[in-house]
C-alpha cells in the first residue's frame, strides 16, 4: 500500500525502483454491510519525479522568452552584479544583442557591463524544479558580442547538494547575432538551473540569453562547437 486516507484528500507515495510494471489500484471499504457513505475520485493524474512537497511544485516550466516577466527565474545578488530585463539594443555601443531572439523586438535577460567591475558576476536561478529520471534537454539563446566580453556559464543544483554541477560554458565574444545553446543533463532530484555571467576586461562585455526551454528527453541535435575569441580558463574572476 502506497496511500491511504480516511476523510479528505492526501496525496502520498513511495516507489522502489525496481524497473517492472507497475498498477495503481483505488480501493473503497465500507464501515458495514449497512454503512457505506459515498466515496469519488477525479483528476487523476500521474506524474514520473519525486513526491516530496509535489504540492508546491509546479509544473516544469516549458518555454520562458522573458515578454511578461522572469518567468521561473530570480536574481541571486551578490554586489552590483544583476541581470536586467530589456527591450532593444543595449546602452553601449559595439556590445550586446540589437534586440530580442523571439521577434527583434520583444525582451531578453542581459548584464549591463558598464554598471560592474572586471571578474564581476551576476546569476539568475531558477525556482525549484521536478527532477525526473532519465535524459532532459535545456535550449537557449545567447549573446556574446564585445571585444571585452567575459563568461557565460550554466550550472545544474540539485536538492541537497552544495556545490553547483557546471553543464556549459562559453569564454570571451562569440558573434554579433544571437547563438542556440544545447544542454542535455540528467537529475532525480528537485533541482535547479543557474545562468551565472562574468563581466569582461572593458564595458563591451554586455552577455544577453533568451528563449529558454525545458524539454523531457534527450536533445535531438548536437550543439556546433564555437570558436572563443582567447580568453584563458584562467580569467581573473572577482568575488563581491
Amino acid at each position: 500500500m502506497i496511500w491511504k486516507e480516511t476523510n479528505a484528500l492526501a496525496v502520498s507515495c513511495n516507489w522502489n525502483k525496481k524497473k517492472h510494471e507497475k498498477k495503481i489500484v483505488f480501493v473503497s471499504w465500507c464501515k458495514s454491510f449497512w454503512d457505506c457513505g459515498l466515496v469519488a475520485l477525479d483528476d487523476v493524474s500521474l506524474s514520473l519525479g519525486s513526491c516530496q512537497a509535489a504540492d508546491l511544485l509546479l509544473p516544469n516550466p516549458g518555454e520562458c522568452n522573458f515578454e511578461k516577466d522572469e518567468c521561473v527565474f530570480t536574481q541571486k545578488k551578490r554586489g552590483r552584479g544583476s541581470w536586467h530585463r530589456r527591450r532593444g539594443p543595449t546602452p553601449t555601443s559595439y556590445t550586446g544583442p540589437k534586440g530580442d531572439h523571439t521577434t527583434g523586438v520583444g525582451y531578453y535577460m542581459y548584464i549591463e557591463a558598464s554598471d560592474m567591475v572586471y571578474g564581476q558576476r551576476a546569476y539568475l536561478v531558477s525556482r525549484s524544479l521536478r527532477g525526473v529520471s532519465g535524459k532532459q534537454c535545456l535550449t537557449f539563446f545567447y549573446n556574446m558580442y564585445g571585444a571585452g566580453t567575459g563568461l557565460l556559464s550554466v550550472y545544474l543544483k540539485k536538492e541537497g547538494d552544495e556545490d553547483e554541477i557546471p553543464l556549459w560554458r562559453r569564454t570571451g565574444e562569440q558573434s554579433i547575432s544571437w547563438l542556440r545553446g544545447l544542454i542535455e543533463y540528467e537529475s532525480d532530484r528537485n533541482y535547479q538551473i543557474i545562468f551565472e555571467a562574468i563581466r569582461g576586461v572593458s564595458m563591451r562585455s554586455d552577455t544577453a540569453i533568451d528563449d529558454i526551454l525545458f524539454q523531457a528527453g534527450p536533445c535531438l541535435e548536437v550543439e556546433e562547437i564555437q570558436f572563443s575569441s582567447g580568453y584563458p580558463d584562467s580569467l581573473n574572476e572577482i568575488e563581491y
